[in-house]
């Protein structure tokens, strides 16, 4: 992005959020908002032929397993109860420009305790050459901490106190004038096929997955939301730097602190009609002090992708690369994307495997040809070295009211260009960070 797009994008951010504060409004049920439009004359196409021909495929593959179809069939029942999706009146004056609809497909995430069975929405679907709902609106200003930041303050402070918001996009709720633009389909019976008297027409009264703006209203409406508690200023600014789109990660170095924070936070969401639970922390003290349905009784958590393990306080971290059949230079860089190392700490491991890649630039290798057997015989020797490896490191750096030194190292060569740092407490030294690159192709 060069510097007159980077400006246009400044000015547009400032726009979304001039409109946005204006039209955010607090009722007794919650915050309500509107679509953050590009261009409010923009009309859509009324697609709910893409939208039938979604449900009459998604019934069709739900066949295959009736139990997922029952599931599938409680979500939106689940939803209807709790007023997220409302049924449509079939007297409804809504003019037809007004009218869109967004398709849905099941998703599984076995691995997840909480949601192991979501609808996910698609907002990008269009007719050829017409615009989707996602291209007409705004994406808005990034409202994120870093990423990388937030894990590094999650390393400071004797005790951790991780939690999450329960379905947190869909507390904040649509503005009544915009709800006909996010219209779904359904059935009123689950066990017919999808023909038009059988299908119940549905629209969202909250902020749900899929669409481009919903990271933003959800972002922007919980910042508005905490802007009202003058009273409780570093406690703010503490979820502010460390919430991460729904998980809040905060750190303490006392009990009472620690349980400070839960009471409060717990009350602060309350107000904002959300609800903050799978509370954990490394203190048993605290846990003890934590309300049972609010605690998370998972033995290792994921914070922020990284595996943390709250009664030893240890990370973990594991190297899985996955290796595909077809080995190419869009595979090879596919299984490096995988890793997930955030903070570096498996670069010197890492070094081989994008060493690797490079050498297929500079072959010349397409995309998609697939590499030959020398190059095939490497590479899988490289996944094996990087397979099964493990690290377990110190949550917390440093205890309270100890001396510590930062210790940076850097160095280059002609295959890469490498800075780390570590704190030392003591006799004890832990990485905290680290990048680094391969020199440029010429």
């Amino acid at each position: 992005m060069n510097d007159s797009e980077k400006e246009e994008k400044a000015k547009t951010d400032r726009q979304v959020w001039e409109r946005f504060n204006p039209s955010i409004e607090k009722r007794e049920d919650g915050y309500y908002v509107c679509l953050p439009w590009k261009n409010v004359n923009v009309s859509l196409p009324n697609n709910r032929a893409i939208a039938q021909r979604g449900l009459v495929s998604v019934w069709n593959s739900l066949q295959k397993d009736k139990n997922q179809l029952e599931r599938y069939n409680e979500v939106f029942k689940a939803q209807l109860r709790q007023h997220i999706l409302e049924e449509v009146p079939n007297d409804s004056t809504t003019q037809v420009s007004r009218a869109h609809y967004i398709p849905h497909q099941a998703v599984l995430t076995p691995h997840k305790t909480t949601t192991k069975f979501r609808v996910v929405y698609d907002a990008s679907a269009h007719y050829k050459g017409c615009p989707s709902l996602n291209d007409i609106l705004h994406r808005g200003p990034v409202i994120l901490p870093q990423l990388f930041g937030v894990l590094l303050r999650f390393r400071t402070g004797e005790i951790a106190v991780t939690s999450d918001v329960e379905k947190a996009f869909l507390q904040v709720r649509f503005h009544e004038d915009d709800r006909d633009y996010t219209r779904c389909l359904w059935l009123h019976n689950h066990k017919l096929p999808p023909t038009s008297s059988n299908i119940q027409v549905l629209r969202f009264t909250r902020v749900t997955f899929g669409l481009i703006t919903s990271p933003f209203l959800l972002a922007e409406t919980i910042h508005f939301h905490l802007n009202q508690y003058e009273e409780d200023a570093k406690l703010i600014a503490d979820i502010k730097e460390n919430l991460y789109v729904d998980n809040l990660i905060l750190t303490a170095d006392t009990v009472d602190d620690t349980l400070h924070i839960y009471r409060r936070t717990k009350q602060v969401f309350n107000d904002l009609n959300m609800n903050l639970r799978e509370f954990a922390s490394n203190n048993a003290q605290v846990m003890s002090q934590i309300t049972q349905k609010d605690k998370s009784l998972e033995k290792l958590l994921k914070v922020l992708g990284i595996t943390w393990n709250p009664t030893t306080d240890h990370l973990q971290i594991a190297c899985r690369p996955k290796l595909l059949e077809n080995i190419t230079k869009r595979s090879v860089a596919s299984t490096l994307a995988s890793i997930y190392d955030p903070l570096g700490w498996m670069l010197p491991l890492l070094h081989g495997a994008k060493a690797f890649l490079r050498s297929l630039w500079k072959e010349g290798y397409d995309w998609d040809t697939p590499i030959s057997q020398v190059h095939k015989d490497s590479w899988k020797r490289i996944c094996s070295d990087m397979d099964g490896f493990t690290k377990t490191l110190p949550r917390c750096l440093c205890a309270k009211n100890t001396s510590s030194i930062l210790i940076a190292f850097a160095d280059a060569s002609t295959e890469t260009i490498a800075t780390s740092v570590y704190l030392r407490t003591g006799t004890t030294t832990n990485i905290i960070i680290a990048r680094g690159k391969l020199p440029s192709i010429i």
